[in-house]
């Protein structure tokens, strides 16, 4: 599943000047980035750390949801 999204100039020269190849995408650099950031449970953890988010479900498939 694909989805798109919109980034502002800023952004996305952000993201192609962290290219490291001429064929790396911007998937690729944008994957790389988001996977040195640490996982989706560790950054939200991390993130939320003050607040009462337990409720919460992380999926990438779908919003965060309470239960």
């Amino acid at each position: 599943m694909s989805f798109t999204i919109t980034v502002s100039n800023d952004v996305y020269a952000a993201i192609v000047a962290r290219r490291q190849t001429p064929d790396e995408s911007e998937n690729d650099i944008l994957s790389r980035i988001l996977l040195t950031a640490g996982n989706a449970n560790e950054v939200h953890a991390h993130a939320h750390k003050d607040a009462d988010y337990d409720h919460l479900i992380l999926d990438s498939e779908m919003d965060h949801v309470a239960e």
